[in-house]
């Protein structure tokens, strides 16, 4: 009986399959479901910095063994799935009360950064708490991202008045990460939605959305969260989380995209 839940990598479940091609890496490096690129060396890699993107690598190529096919474009493409990170939240709820005796302080990982009503230097553990909670929001994010410990570990992404940050390191545990606000003169301005960052390292892909398009890990060439050290594609969506089986029978979370006019 056929298991819709299930995809055989390597395939497409979908007619429209545009340009394989055979690339000499080993296709045990290069399973099927990764987002490759391509070398100044005619090689594969799944790193941002390796260069441009060439497509979906499908595993071993069936004419010899020590080299990868790699589907450029097509319709229904199995892509393997990151672990979704931990994340934390973090609302301004009064950016006034942030500064209104001695500065709070709010903790992310090891790094505290400290409120302040004058302007904040990129970089610096501080947050500029002025004119809005959006405001103030923004500035926390940016400081984040800006932070050389914090920024490698974290992205932080504002909304409004609420800041989400993610770890970069999907296998990393939420609870591992700690994640405080400090009030300093009883007059709260913030919250964190725990005591620490929540999910990661077992979590399904919940940041799979049909119809949304699909980043790609900059170090692992599974497809990842938006806010954990990924790059958008023009690949999309068209299915939510199925079971992948590899050529060896095991077993990985995966979705289908297209990619019509490749990645």
């Amino acid at each position: 009986m056929h298991d819709s839940s299930k995809v055989l990598m390597g395939s497409t479940v979908m007619s429209g399959r545009e340009g394989v091609e055979s690339v000499a890496s080993s296709p045990a490096t290069f399973i099927a479901g990764l987002a490759v690129r391509l070398t100044s060396a005619a090689a594969l890699s799944v790193t941002l910095a390796a260069g441009r993107w060439l497509g979906i690598s499908l595993g071993k190529d069936l004419s010899d063994n020590a080299r990868t096919s790699v589907l450029k474009a097509g319709l229904g493409v199995p892509v393997l799935l990151e672990l979704a990170p931990a994340r934390g939240v973090v609302t301004i709820t009064s950016y006034a009360n942030l500064v209104s005796g001695t500065d709070d302080v709010i903790t992310v990982g090891a790094t505290a950064f400290t409120a302040q009503a004058g302007s904040a230097t990129l970089g610096q553990a501080t947050f500029q708490a002025a004119t809005s909670n959006d405001a103030t929001a923004t500035s926390l994010a940016a400081q984040i991202n800006a932070h050389a410990t914090a920024g490698a570990l974290f992205r932080a992404v504002a909304a409004g008045a609420v800041v989400t940050i993610t770890a970069k390191n999907n296998a990393t545990e939420g609870s591992s990460i700690p994640l405080t606000y400090t009030d300093n003169d009883s007059n709260v301005g913030a919250t964190v939605d725990d005591t620490t960052f929540t999910g990661g390292g077992v979590d399904a892909a919940d940041y799979v959305v049909i119809g949304e398009k699909a980043y790609f890990s900059d170090t692992t060439g599974k497809a990842d969260d938006p806010d954990s050290g990924a790059t958008v594609s023009d690949a999309v969506y068209v299915s939510g989380v199925l079971t992948g089986i590899q050529e060896d029978g095991t077993e990985a979370a995966v979705a289908l995209v297209d990619m019509q006019g490749g990645l």
